[in-house]
């Protein structure tokens, strides 16, 4: 016990004029390894994290589809009415579900033209987030069955086509036939992400538009006469939208077709009128009722009076966007999800459909890697020629201790623990050096980034924990180990040739 006492006294004490400075190199690269494998980590992982969470923002982790959209900026259509909406947000680890549309169209106005992606969002949209992204105006009003002619542009495309909040634009939406139907819009919301791709691409509107334009439901009326012809009443059935050939049902009469019909009604009357297409759309219904002024006067003097059921139009959307909670498990969800969802749709997740930008992302971990693996070898290196330097340095005490007895393996112990000691120094050093410059840019934002280069405009930070330790952990452990090797040498020394050692 008194021989360890006196070892370990000896190989703290700082060691001869040699070994002292040393020591300082030795902890230094070590914390300066640590410090740089700390903010690598922390930079890549935020930036990692800043452009996957723009990304899914504007399309969320999982969008379900119809099975027969090969156009990711064109939606085709599918019933709203599903099992799994709104229920599946019930899952745990799925945040949200929302309806959603897309269109390719043509932005214009009094100066310029630009091509666009028209993206249609209900009531039930997400907004958190674009609650920090919205520069100017209100988040865009989404008005149910009446279209809203609000408009949200990026600023991006605010600059490049001259134009601010107030503004009216006109959107020409281009159909399947080739036909462009234009709509008016005021520009009532301007957002910016950062995320140069998108930002020029996106503009958003009510979901209702594109319901409509794209003539997804069936709206039906009845057009009455207002006169009387030889005792009977002219009736004719109007049908807007569907997808083919649209066929008229009168239940409870022997009316058939569209008409015009002529009808002889005594007294007062209902007619009802069901509008259907050949695509199996949803059918939609009118009534029209028919009072008399008086007996004496029937058929000749009537009013009459309207109404729909509003149409189908807001019975389909484009699709269904699923958020969930963490990004980590998209993998995991991609099968859940698909079971959910019947036959006729498909389940695409943000990975999938953007591969170049996560393809990227990815690579990044290469380079992180990369910067670990070189911080060790440096450390191991650095901490390898230290402990050499102190062995041969302290070539006498070695030569004492084992003439008093001492095992060349206890020496060993002795030498490894003493280089622990500084590689824990180095790496508390580093510990604080590494997540101060952390703290002080994610506090202040200090190192700006060209947004159309790297997607922000900041260099973004975020601590992974887990992944930290464990990379300290097995830098500490790797770093002791290879330590072993230098002191190994302790044995080739004899306790003669030592105390004679100059």
């Amino acid at each position: 016990m008194i021989i360890r006492f006196i070892a370990s006294r000896m190989s703290g004490a700082g060691g001869g004029k040699l070994s002292k400075p040393v020591v300082i190199i030795a902890t230094a690269g070590v914390a300066i390894g640590v410090a740089l494998m700390i903010i690598s980590v922390a930079i890549v992982t935020g930036f990692q994290q800043e452009v996957r969470d723009k990304v899914v923002g504007f399309g969320a982790h999982f969008q379900i589809v119809n099975t027969q959209q090969t156009f990711n900026k064109e939606s085709s259509r599918v019933p709203i009415d599903q099992e799994f909406y709104p229920t599946l947000q019930e899952t745990p680890g799925i945040r949200h579900i929302q309806i959603f549309a897309t269109k390719p169209g043509i932005m214009e106005t009094k100066s310029d033209l630009q091509g666009c992606v028209i993206k249609g969002i209900g009531e039930d949209f997400d907004w958190s987030f674009f609650q920090n992204k919205i520069e100017e105006g209100d988040s865009l009003r989404t008005a149910g069955s009446d279209p809203s002619p609000d408009l949200m542009i990026s600023r991006w495309t605010a600059k490049r086509m001259k134009i601010g909040i107030g503004d009216k634009v006109t959107l020409y939406f281009v159909l399947d036939d080739g036909d462009i139907r234009p709509r008016n819009f005021n520009v009532t919301t301007i957002y910016s992400t950062g995320l140069k791709e998108f930002d020029e691409e996106f503009v958003f509107v009510d979901i209702a538009h594109l319901q409509r334009i794209n003539k997804w439901g069936i709206e039906a009326q009845i057009l009455v006469q207002d006169s009387c012809y030889e005792g009977t009443i002219g009736l004719e059935g109007l049908g807007f939208g569907g997808k083919s050939d649209l066929t008229f049902r009168w239940p409870g009469t022997e009316l058939e077709g569209r008409g015009p019909h002529r009808v002889q009604v005594k007294g007062d009357t209902t007619f009802m009128v069901v509008v259907e297409d050949r695509n199996r759309s949803l059918p939609d219904t009118a009534w029209a009722s028919i009072q008399f002024a008086s007996a004496e006067n029937v058929p000749c003097v009537f009013t009459t009076e309207t109404r729909t059921s509003g149409g189908s139009w807001d019975k389909y959307a484009g699709g269904f966007e699923v958020l969930i909670d963490d990004y980590d498990d998209l993998r995991a969800f991609d099968d859940e999800v698909f079971y959910m969802v019947p036959y006729y749709m498909q389940v695409q997740n943000v990975a999938d459909r953007n591969p170049e930008i996560f393809s990227w992302l990815e690579m990044l971990d290469l380079n992180v890697d990369l910067i670990i693996y070189m911080m060790i070898f440096i450390a191991v290196v650095n901490m390898t020629s230290a402990l050499l330097i102190i062995i041969l340095e302290r070539t006498n005490m070695i030569g004492m201790l084992k003439a008093f007895g001492m095992k060349d393996r206890e020496v060993v112990f002795v030498f490894v623990r003493h280089a622990a000691r500084i590689i824990g120094l180095g790496m508390l050093i580093g510990n604080l050096l590494g997540f101060g410059l952390s703290y002080f840019q994610l506090a202040t934002g200090a190192i700006a980034l060209n947004p159309e280069s790297y997607y922000v405009d900041y260099v973004p930070i975020k601590f992974d924990w887990m992944y930290l330790l464990q990379i300290e952990l097995v830098t500490f452990v790797i770093c002791v180990l290879f330590m072993l090797l230098p002191a190994l040498y302790v044995a080739k020394i004899t306790p003669v040739k030592a105390i004679r050692f100059d």
